[in-house]
């Protein structure tokens, strides 16, 4: 006896037995269209003012709408709750400060983060699994693209193949502050030519061998991904996926999870004794955390500083904020002698104060760990999300929303049909 099921993105099964799934072609442009903003099209936007709408800004809503429009999402009650008293406290923050402060910002937080209430219904195990093959496969492409710019762009120099920045006309460029080029160790850096940075790269690549590694293990695209992660000489992505295999997946693994560490200490203690040629490249940047206006110095070091001066401006600014758009305005005034990499975590707690930052970072947790993702790619998305700039990108908020639409119960009633 053969039947159908209505499920999200035009999914159908065959038969109560077949495991074959097919997404209808609206279901697999949706998510193509989806990562391709993120991995090839997020430099490209309309600069309005100072503000740049991105493509995968655009994307992002529009498959937003779709989603709601044609009956395919629902929207969960923890997350809209936890999102509206966010939006209320950090209103009264924002109305209430003293700083220089923009309305503009605190819309743009609050657009990524909206959409985190919504999630597919219907039995979508098919989307998940075709979800994450895509990812793959487009991060394979940028990687095996990041292999042959690194060879290209140190033999000719050639600007306009170090970003596609560069190839861009000037009224479509996305606007900000980035750093195209960084050399390291007299090697110029790949960014895969669609990303922003080095960084950029290395944390795209680092999330899909985390995701082939726990699903197909395909060597072949294991090793070019490897390959793309090694072209950025970037710490990012290796951090990232340090993170996401040793961070405990629940709270009895805590004892194990020290013993890991533990010993990965030792490990890149006994490399860096060994002082192996071309290591050094690496084990340098550790000084970073030492020395201003250094990529690690920025990242961890400079934000905990951050948030230090915004508690000492009293119980008001350390609850609610110093409002929203202050954290890059009272930098100038303080006058600090260092970089700062933004947004991060301080950009929360420093604008929305320790109570936007708790439920933010709810949201965010809630969105992860209530989805079918494995753990291990739950820690590593926190993990960036916590140490790299992304609190306000388009592309990671997408990215994390499209890697989450299935929830991990969404199954369960059909499987437990299946397996009577």
């Amino acid at each position: 006896m053969t039947f159908e099921i209505q499920v999200p993105l035009g999914v159908t099964t065959g038969t109560a037995t077949s495991a074959d799934n097919e997404l209808s072609k609206s279901g697999r442009f949706a998510i193509w269209a989806s990562i391709i903003s993120v991995l090839f099209l997020s430099q490209i936007a309309y600069n309005i003012n100072a503000f740049p709408a991105s493509t995968d800004l655009i994307c992002y809503a529009a498959v937003t709408a779709y989603l709601l429009i044609s009956g395919f999402a629902s929207i969960g009650f923890l997350s809209l709750s936890l999102f509206i008293v966010a939006l209320v406290f950090a209103c009264f923050g924002t109305a209430t400060a003293t700083s220089s402060t923009s309305w503009t910002s605190l819309m743009l937080l609050f657009v990524l983060y909206a959409p985190f209430a919504i999630r597919l219904k219907g039995d979508p195990q098919a989307v998940h699994e075709y979800i994450l093959a895509a990812y793959v496969s487009a991060a394979t492409v940028i990687a095996g693209i990041a292999v042959v710019q690194i060879v290209l762009v140190n033999a000719t120099k050639s600007s306009l193949l170090t970003n596609i920045y560069f190839s861009l006309p000037e009224v479509i460029r996305g606007a900000g502050r980035y750093t195209f080029v960084r050399e390291g160790g007299g090697i110029i850096k790949a960014n895969g030519f669609f990303l922003r940075e080095s960084a950029d790269l290395s944390l795209v690549v680092a999330l899909a061998l985390v995701i082939e590694f726990g699903s197909r293990a395909r060597l072949r695209t294991m090793g070019v991904l490897a390959a793309g992660l090694l072209c950025s000489l970037s710490g990012t992505g290796l951090l990232a996926i340090t993170a996401g295999l040793l961070l405990p997946r629940s709270l009895v693994r805590i004892p194990l999870f020290v013993v890991y560490l533990v010993a990965l200490i030792l490990a890149l203690y006994l490399l860096y004794s060994l002082n192996i040629p071309g290591l050094d490249l690496w084990f340098d940047r550790l000084s970073e955390f030492q020395t201003p206006n250094t990529s690690a110095y920025a990242r961890f070091v400079a934000p905990m500083e951050m948030v230090g001066h915004s508690f000492d401006n009293g119980p008001l600014a350390t609850w609610f904020g110093n409002g929203a758009g202050s954290y890059l305005r009272d930098i100038q005034l303080y006058r600090v002698t260092y970089e700062v990499n933004d947004p991060t975590w301080a950009k929360l707690t420093y604008e929305y104060g320790l109570l936007g930052f708790v439920l933010i970072a709810a949201i965010l947790l809630h969105r992860l760990h209530s989805s079918r993702l494995r753990v291990e790619i739950c820690n590593l998305l926190v993990f960036s999300w916590i140490s790299v700039g992304v609190v306000l990108k388009p592309s990671f908020a997408l990215l994390v929303w499209l890697l989450t639409l299935v929830g991990n119960t969404a199954q369960q009633p059909i499987e437990r049909a299946r397996s009577r």
